[in-house]
């Protein structure tokens, strides 16, 4: 039998059982503690060079600590949201927190075998503020370290436009900033090639995955940047934008948003023309922000599937950017998908949301739709952000959360981008 390394021939006896490493700082008091609980103990030297110390800590599942930490050790784990464990004494907490360490290893684990796709964040509207998407910038959620931290392969970056008039000069000038904005975005990847490529298909996101690339696709938040020109939206998809969504918040010269309709408005007719225009082409049409009739308009327009790229429950939280089941359910009868948004406000009327409000978005929207038509778009940098997943460094706690509740490897493949990428390859098909 051929094998690659000495991990992979351990791996074939009978009853093995891959084990957490957790490191113990300068002090081997609790290494027997550890072993007992089923943990291998690692004793840490002093690291004052960051580079050797994130070495070892993207090795690690786990930290033992029994004294008070080194404030750089103390930052680094907390930035990829290690387990950590002070303790003094007392042993009792070590089997839970080698329990948690092994459940942090698993998560980490499936990363590395499955692709993980964020659906929509706004880090372009940062740009003014002249970020730097290569360090870990403080000003915003989404950029590289924090990608790496996160174990984030890909997310969509959108060009989003705010719902401003619709003269002519008002329409040409919304056409304007779109293009700005995806050059800039393509600019700030282009100084980070060695790290991060523009992805234009989902077969691009493999690719690049393999090659230990992040990845960002392109989309557009606001059907205002069409104008009045229907050609744009070839341009665009030509440009490499794989979605749009209709509206934002304002009614605008396709259709009818939920925020600000108090006519009701849906798609009107140069909006069915931009629909069947963007299946013509393969963009897909993105539903968030959409009012409740341009959503069923939409829906019987288009010949393809369609997106909610930022959407939860309004059964949960009654917010009109919610969808309602009965929403859910005809989405989901039309092969289309619902991304769960990490945005405090449609999570829970009242109160700071939690990761946990969001799992609870998710299993309803999987018992509404099916594990075939959710997925994740955090709308970080875009005031998405909650406790227990504020940036892409944490977006490791969510599928921790969905170890915790039971969905098997095949369940966190599809929500973490397989439907969405599903729904993408059929667009994409012209």
């Amino acid at each position: 039998m051929k094998t690659n390394s000495n991990l992979d021939i351990h791996q074939t006896f009978p009853g093995y059982q891959p084990m957490p490493l957790i490191g113990l700082t300068q002090d081997a008091t609790f290494a027997e503690e550890v072993l007992k609980a089923g943990g291998v103990p690692l004793v840490l030297p002093s690291y004052d060079n960051a580079d050797m110390l994130v070495n070892v800590l993207n090795t690690l599942d786990g930290i033992l600590l029994t004294h008070k930490p080194e404030p750089l050790l103390s930052q680094l784990a907390a930035n990829r949201q290690i387990p950590t464990l002070i303790i003094g004494k007392e042993t009792s907490d070590i089997a839970d927190f080698v329990q948690e360490a092994a459940l942090f290893k698993e998560a980490k684990n499936l990363h590395n075998r499955v692709l993980t796709l964020d659906s929509h964040c706004d880090t372009p509207m940062f740009f003014d503020q002249q970020i730097n998407f290569a360090s870990r910038d403080p000003k915003i959620l989404v950029d590289l370290h924090k990608m790496t931290e996160g174990h984030l392969d890909a997310t969509i970056m959108v060009a989003y436009l705010e719902q401003q008039g619709l003269t002519d000069e008002d329409l040409l000038t919304a056409t304007a900033k779109a293009d700005r904005i995806l050059n800039e975005i393509e600019a700030m990847v282009a100084k980070s090639s060695q790290f991060v490529n523009i992805a234009y298909t989902p077969t691009d996101l493999f690719r690049l995955k393999a090659e230990r690339k992040k990845a960002i696709m392109l989309g557009i938040e606001n059907g205002y940047a069409i104008g009045k020109d229907l050609q744009n939206v070839e341009r665009f998809r030509n440009r490499g934008v794989v979605y749009m969504t209709l509206c934002h918040n304002g009614n605008n010269q396709l259709c009818g948003s939920c925020r600000f309709n108090d006519e009701g408005l849906g798609v009107n007719a140069f909006g069915e023309e931009v629909i069947h225009e963007m299946n013509r082409v393969g963009m897909m049409v993105d539903i968030s922000h959409a009012g409740d009739q341009t959503f069923y308009d939409a829906l019987d327009i288009s010949t393809k599937p369609i997106v909610a790229s930022h959407s939860s429950s309004r059964s949960l939280c009654n917010h009109p950017r919610n969808l309602t089941d009965d929403q859910l359910r005809a989405l989901a009868a039309k092969g289309g998908v619902a991304q769960v948004t990490l945005y405090n406000g449609f999570l829970r009327e009242e109160g700071q949301a939690t990761l946990q409000d969001a799992i609870n978005h998710l299993n309803h929207m999987v018992d509404i739709m099916g594990i075939e038509h959710v997925g994740i778009g955090t709308d970080f940098d875009g005031d998405g952000g909650i406790i227990g997943c504020a940036s892409a460094s944490e977006l490791i706690n969510f599928t921790r959360c969905l170890l915790k509740e039971r969905y098997s490897e095949e369940d966190i493949r599809c929500i973490w981008g397989g439907n969405f990428l599903r729904v993408m390859e059929e667009v994409q098909k012209v």
